[in-house]
């Protein structure tokens, strides 16, 4: 009779916890653009897509931002690396296939080497979806669109499909990066902002 009673409060101590509900992410404050613009340091983990005419290639990456730097790195979907980034002050250090290159210019360094266009010249601009000129906005003042020139020059067309509310701020979690005939997808599946 003891161990049928015993069953029993767990029984239902099991059932009671399922019932309760998991609090949903908070919706951000009205002041959420004001906590963007001084988000300095954070990290991002997804998948990317290079599309163009020719070729279709995919990978994981990781970006990790400590104010003006950053490191970037992109995997095979084994975890091979196929390209790491880093930039400190004003020189911007690339490792491919163990070989090591230095240069100034992270955007073209990396298209050189590896023939992938990046908008890599102030990237948290529109990696967090802070760009104000020539943008789109919805109803809660997340981009939707935006056309940026990025300092070489490049006319990228940027869409913001899907946002997630992260500590207090919508952040991208979908977006496309359009120049020319290349696309460029992220699906950033982790963000940890401080």
């Amino acid at each position: 009779m003891i161990n049928f009673r015993l069953i029993l409060l767990v029984f239902f101590l099991f059932i009671t916890g399922c019932a309760q509900q998991i609090p949903k992410s908070t919706t951000p404050e009205d002041n959420w653009r004001r906590q963007l613009a001084t988000i300095t340091h954070f990290s991002a983990e997804g998948k990317m897509a290079f599309i163009s005419p020719q070729k279709r290639q995919s990978a994981n990456f990781v970006w990790q931002q400590q104010d003006n730097d950053y490191e970037f790195d992109l995997n095979t979907f084994i975890g091979t690396n196929v390209l790491r980034l880093q930039k400190q002050g004003e020189q911007v250090h690339l490792e491919v296939d163990d070989e090591h290159y230095q240069d100034r210019d992270a955007q073209q360094l990396v298209y050189r080497l590896s023939g992938w266009l990046l908008p890599l010249s102030e990237p948290h601009t529109w990696l967090l979806g802070q760009l104000e000129n020539d943008a789109e906005v919805d109803e809660l003042e997340r981009v939707r669109s935006a056309n940026w020139l990025s300092p070489d020059q490049r006319r990228w067309q940027i869409r913001y499909e899907h946002y997630e509310p992260i500590n207090g701020v919508w952040l991208p979690t979908r977006i496309t990066l359009v120049h020319d005939s290349l696309r460029v997808k992220l699906l950033i599946n982790q963000w940890q902002v401080q």
